[in-house]
């Protein structure tokens, strides 16, 4: 059933459920889906269309080059006025599926996101945002580990693509074997763009349908290039082409330094410099050559860690940078719509300089609803670091940028409506939770916005509003009787210019140091976690050999006083402390001992110079799963935190755990605010409901040192500071690994704090350094009497 101009609605079955054409039952509007197989550099602002530029632009490139530039992506989105038959279908979860006549295939959109914008009291559009299913399938998945070896297109393909549900077919001539490696802990989403530029191939993934609308099969094709065999001879200005925009970033790179795996440089193979030159570009381009001076760039190769292939790798590296680099962006008319991968020669007499350049398609955007609005895009591929997706890309770059289109335009403003708990009801005396998050563009701004700006309106029956009703806020319980007539909205004037807590560097303290070892006790090794007691005294936490982990006991002033050793333990990653009656209890995920991947959520008293084994009867177990996992616990508000070294965080009830009940109430993914686990060590976290606070820096220095906070409700980020860069802590260690991030509370002012510890070398000596930051709540605003006014 190849219907053009048409969306299906799928449910997460991939069954057909509905549909949405340009003019039928259920209309769809302003739909836009962007495809590439590959990055352009299109990062300059501003250019000089004479600067560098030849009237017989060529960038066919050197495959091998360009092949660092390979990046699969497929998005978009649409917008649908509700109300119509099928309009409460297109909800986050469910599918959109198109037919595309220029490949062939029919392809399915996950909707992982929609806005609803209401127009007026009775009009209400809903922006469905939507990805490649592949590709949302591949980023909640994390392949095996695999050590690396030299590997074949195939078995390198096969092992991220294992359990995913989709069948690769391979129509390649690759026989490339480079050295691949999976380490467990990275997104299958990530790992593919990985092999696009390790094999210099591309993907088109894409569905069968049958008769009545429902996916029959999911196929991820692998090609050396796509639509290689289709060449356009000639598109022009003023016949094909309505409008051309050239972007050129005129400041090539002469002096390149590249660093390998863990920081290697390539100066035991390059005379002792970690560098490279292109003295004969830098004489071209440099009016400063004569002066020793060079246009320097950095690069990083995470795969090479010896020297040969790390300079014959920047050799390559180079001769992408070494030159002007120019990019076309083209909007085509309705009749002339190029295949994506297709070779096409484009012709301009109206610009100068006079354009005739050819190149392949690289990005294509269409729309049925507006085909005046199809654009390529074609020019010269440039390297960019393996990255997650655009729709999945974190929020504090962004937030700055967010906030101040906010402000110049409210209507750009998009508020969310989430119903984590559905919307089914068993008994008319439920109450389900309803969320509201604010949306500027791809930027969560809740975290900016005063709880007063986030307004819950009720209509009635016939449309009306129901002025009676009187709700604010970004967490909503609602009544049987409300759900389906509540309709949220976000208030502009309410946005803050500080998020909702953030840390007071201003008011660090410092509560000393102290050795790492201590030879009477018989203690080892750099404490992982610190906990306070009521009395003043601490303990911590210790990894030990044969994956025990030791809980010791310190004064005042962190003196060790005794300690407790559960063998086979885990790693001591982050615990909780729990003081009932006089009896100090450790809450804590033990290692099982009956299976190397299941923890348990426990609770153990402290026992004074004593080892416990794993399953010893005093350990009481609450909930087990099935990998491993750090907790915290949030006893004023009754919350756990579980945490997953590659980002995955989730928040449970206390009570729930307690009666054995593994039921994630939120949850989010570190990845999305920045932290990134290929290039980042995990560390600890701490929770103060609704904030999860969770850093990361190894102990070689190597990454950044940094603290994140997050609204585990709303899903806004609060704050992604660098303990270095940001705070004055007063280090001057050679190294400062963070280990603790625990939520205190003051006991003079009952303020919330993060307590810090670092595991430092000091003149060649390992020593602890424990600090607290004060946690600034941002005031509240006052109402201004108009929020429900409509």
């Amino acid at each position: 059933m190849a219907l053009t101009n048409q969306y299906l609605i799928l449910n997460p079955s991939l069954k057909r459920i509905g549909t949405l054409t340009v003019d039928g039952a259920t209309k769809f509007s302003n739909d836009s889906v962007k495809i590439q197989l590959a990055d352009a550099d299109t990062t300059s602002t501003s250019y000089d269309d004479d600067a560098n530029v030849g009237t017989k632009d060529s960038y066919t490139g050197t495959i091998n080059l360009n092949a660092q530039s390979k990046k699969f992506d497929h998005q978009g989105s649409l917008d649908v006025l509700q109300g119509q038959p099928d309009s409460d279908k297109v909800v986050a979860g469910n599918n959109l599926a198109y037919y595309d006549a220029l490949s062939g295939h029919w392809y399915v959109m996950h909707i992982y996101s929609v806005d609803e914008n209401n127009t007026s009291a009775t009009k209400h559009v809903t922006t469905a945002n939507f990805t490649n299913l592949c590709l949302f399938t591949l980023a909640h998945h994390y392949p095996v580990a695999m050590t690396e070896s030299s590997t074949d297109i195939k078995s390198a393909f096969s092992s991220v693509f294992s359990d995913t549900g989709w069948t690769l077919k391979f129509n390649t001539t690759n026989s490339m074997t480079p050295h691949i490696s999976i380490d467990g802990k990275t997104k299958a989403s990530a790992l593919l763009q990985t092999l696009l530029q390790a094999y210099n191939v591309e993907v088109d993934c894409y569905v069968e349908i049958d008769s009545q609308g429902n996916v029959q099969s999911k196929t991820c094709e692998i090609v050396d290039q796509l639509n290689i065999d289709k060449v356009y001879n000639e598109a022009i200005f003023g016949k094909n082409i309505t409008s051309i925009k050239r972007t050129t970033v005129s400041t090539p790179i002469t002096k390149l330094i590249a660093y390998g795996a863990n920081g290697s440089t390539m100066a035991a193979a390059n005379d002792g410099k970690v560098y490279i030159v292109d003295d004969e570009a830098n004489q071209q381009y440099n009016p400063d050559w004569q002066s020793g001076l060079y246009y320097e760039g950095v690069i990083t190769a995470n795969t090479i860690d010896h020297a040969a292939g790390l300079k014959s790798w920047a050799e390559q590296m180079l001769q992408l940078f070494n030159h002007p680099r120019t990019y076309y962006e083209v909007n085509v008319a309705p009749t002339f719509n190029p295949p994506l991968g297709a070779t096409i020669r484009f012709k301009d007499d109206k610009i100068t300089p006079v354009l005739d350049a050819s190149g392949r398609v690289i990005q294509r955007t269409i729309s049925f609803a507006n085909p005046y609005g199809n654009t390529v895009g074609f020019g010269e591929y440039v390297t960019v670091p393996v990255a997650t997706p655009a729709w999945l890309v974190g929020y504090q770059s962004a937030i700055s940028s967010a906030l101040e289109k906010a402000r110049e335009n409210a209507s750009s403003v998009k508020p969310v409506a989430l119903t984590p708990d559905g919307n089914n009801f068993t008994d008319p005396r439920q109450t389900k939770r309803l969320i509201l998050q604010a949306w500027e563009g791809s930027t969560n701004i809740s975290a900016y916005i005063d709880s007063k700006g986030f307004i819950w309106r009720r209509y009635n029956t016939d449309g009306t509003l129901d002025t009676s009703f009187n709700q604010t806020g970004y967490l909503l319980q609602a009544p049987y009787s409300a759900v389906g007539t509540l309709h949220g909205t976000i208030e502009t004037s309410y946005i803050q210019d500080e998020p909702e807590i953030k840390l007071q560097t201003s008011a660090i303290s410092s509560l000393g140091s102290f050795a790492t070892d201590d030879s009477t006790l018989g203690i080892t090794g750099a404490a992982q976690y610190m906990c306070p007691l009521s009395n003043g005294q601490y303990i911590t936490s210790r990894s030990n050999a044969n994956n025990d982990v030791m809980f010791v006991l310190h004064d005042a002033n962190f003196k060790p006083i005794s300690k407790m050793v559960i063998s086979q333990g885990g790693h001591g990653a982050s615990f909780s402390i729990e003081e009932v009656n006089g009896t100090v209890y450790i809450w804590y995920a033990v290692k099982s001992s009956s299976s190397t991947d299941q923890f348990s959520i426990s609770r153990i008293p402290y026992l004074a110079n004593v080892t416990l084994s794993n399953d010893d009867n005093r350990i009481t177990r609450f909930c087990t799963v099935n990998r491993y996992i750090r907790i915290n616990v949030d006893f004023k508000h009754g919350y756990v935190l579980c945490s997953y070294f590659r980002g995955e965080q989730n928040v449970l009830r206390l009570d729930d755990v307690k009666q054995g009940n593994y039921n994630i109430l939120y949850s989010f993914d570190a990845t999305n605010y920045g932290f990134n686990p290929n290039q980042q060590t995990y560390q600890s976290q701490g929770i103060d409901f609704p904030y999860v606070y969770f850093q990361s820096g190894d102990y070689n220095m190597k990454d950044p040192r940094m603290v994140y906070a997050v609204n585990v409700v709303h899903g806004g980020q609060e704050f992604a500071s660098n303990y270095l860069l940001d705070m004055d802590l007063g280090l001057t260690d050679d190294v400062a690994e963070p280990e603790t991030c625990n939520i205190i509370y003051n006991n003079q002012t009952n303020q919330s704090e993060l307590l810090v510890t670092f595991n430092c070398r000091y003149q060649g000596n390992s020593l602890e350094r424990a600090f607290v930051i004060p946690i600034k709540e941002r005031l509240p605003m006052t109402a201004k009497g108009d929020e429900l006014n409509g």
